[in-house]
């Protein structure tokens, strides 16, 4: 291989938009004389026809008469899926069938060469991991249209719009996560090709009406699969702020005995208030650490007096804790009643508090220090060091990969003597370092420590699924191979 055929490769190489390149690799091909292994002996002749071969007229006539019987089926772990030879052996007796000669006939170097190179896109799609091993079957159903077409439309190789390349991209995209051929899905996309075959001749109008077909099926699997997922999601993460309320509220009043009388307010109306503020505004917003930093303060001045120094603490602030205590469930959406009274009762214990203690005296009541209004109180709040519940190895969710991000496909470990699942990453729990996979119609399957999954990567127990074009990268790939062949 020349230096200027290397760069070409390397400036190609998965780029099937560079058409010069695309072009003379597939000319040198299909057009000139090769000795490689990849072609037929029976088709290593010069371009053109003869009474020794059949006219491509009588080609694509044979490929009608099989369309609808030839059905290769793929065995996952057969070394070959993709049988040129027996292919074209099937062709060749339809077409002798067809004429109702005698005379022994063979292909032109043009046309045989067209379906080896069809054949080794299909190989191509049949190597590739990424499609599961249902959807290669339908992709087997759509090898001879495509050799049709091929032979029909001398730009079809060229063109990333043809709908017969889109027809098979869309295929791989609606399919990704399916992984029998019992799923709906999978029934109505075989339908739908079946009624291709019965239905193609030498008019792409049979495409088109497979591709629309094919494009309305996704529309509403997609609009039920992110139906159901955001259902799935809201419930995840419904639990979620509920496992961090709680987690929270046992922080602060781990060290604290709250009153009989106030544990309404502070496990009902408060923690309610924290679960609201986490599922809309998130843990890292200023309204949840707010929330957090105020029930940190409440227990604070909850705790039994054992000093002056508490005594007066309490006495400075309680006025306005409760008054912001009371503004911010006020703008809650609770019953209002009982928020009223789940205040008056805190302002009624402070008082009983501060009363109560041998630190109550008129000289320490009447001392000028008191936090009246609640600007002051945020000052305070700010000022104040408040414990917050720990964060859970953040640092293992910034050591994932950066593939690794909410709506990526995997073939994700389940577990011993499980089969491997095809899922979509949902949901990424950040605080808990958890990742939550739903399945093709949305529903939660399985949760995974972010660590745990990571390893399972670097063993090739999971692995990323590429979601992509899959007719642009077989062909990319066949390109290649044939290149450095070369």
């Amino acid at each position: 291989m020349t230096v200027e055929t290397r760069d070409k490769l390397e400036q190609g190489k998965d780029n099937p938009d560079n058409k010069d390149f695309l072009s003379r690799v597939i000319d040198e091909f299909i057009k000139g004389e090769s000795n490689d292994e990849t072609g037929d002996r029976k088709t290593r002749v010069r371009p053109g026809t003869s009474s020794q071969h059949f006219k491509r007229q009588d080609v694509v006539r044979a490929l009608n008469n099989i369309q609808l019987t030839y059905r290769p089926k793929y065995v996952a772990g057969r070394q070959v899926n993709v049988n040129t030879e027996d292919f074209k052996t099937a062709m060749l007796n339809s077409m002798a069938k067809l004429e109702n000669t005698a005379i022994p006939k063979t292909m032109n170097q043009i046309d045989g060469r067209t379906v080896d190179f069809v054949e080794m896109i299909f190989g191509a799609f049949l190597r590739d991991e990424n499609i599961s091993d249902a959807v290669k079957n339908l992709l087997l159903r759509m090898q001879i249209p495509v050799i049709k077409t091929s032979l029909l439309d001398n730009n079809f190789f060229y063109n990333a719009d043809h709908p017969a390349r889109e027809l098979l991209n869309t295929i791989a995209q609606l399919c990704i996560g399916i992984e029998d051929e019992e799923h709906t899905v999978y029934k109505t996309i075989d339908l739908i090709l079946e009624q291709l075959l019965r239905s193609y001749d030498e008019n792409p109008v049979s495409y088109r009406t497979a591709l629309m077909s094919l494009q309305r099926l996704k529309t509403i699997e997609l609009e039920k699969r992110d139906k159901n997922e955001q259902q799935i999601r809201k419930q995840i993460m419904q639990e979620h702020a509920r496992q961090v309320v709680l987690t929270e509220l046992q922080l602060h009043t781990m060290n604290t005995r709250i009153p009989k009388t106030l544990q309404p307010l502070i496990l009902n109306q408060w923690s309610t208030l924290m679960f609201q503020r986490y599922v809309k505004f998130g843990k890292d917003s200023d309204e949840w650490r707010e929330a957090t930093q105020l029930l940190a303060l409440l227990c604070k001045t909850l705790k039994p007096i054992e000093a002056l120094e508490q005594w007066q603490y309490v006495h400075d602030i309680h006025r306005a804790t409760s008054e912001k205590i009371r503004k911010m469930l006020k703008a809650s959406t609770q019953n209002q009643d009982k928020v009223g009274e789940a205040i008056n009762t805190l302002e009624n214990h402070y008082d009983q508090l501060l009363k109560a203690s041998q630190f109550y005296t008129e000289q320490a009541d009447t001392q000028d220090t008191e936090i009246t209004s609640i600007d002051e109180l945020k000052q305070e709040l700010e000022a104040t060091s408040i414990e917050t519940a720990p964060e859970q190895t953040i640092s293992e969710m910034e050591e994932l990969p950066d593939e690794i991000k909410p709506n990526a496909w995997f073939e994700v470990y389940i577990g011993p003597d499980k089969p491997i699942r095809r899922l979509k990453l949902s949901i990424i729990l950040d605080q808990q370092s958890q990742l939550i996979f739903v399945d093709h119609r949305g529903n939660k399957i399985i949760e995974k420590d972010a660590s745990e999954f990571k390893q399972e990567l670097a063993d090739e127990m999971s692995r990323l699924i590429a979601d992509r074009m899959i007719f642009e990268h077989a062909l990319s790939q066949v390109i290649s191979s044939i290149a450095t062949r070369k």
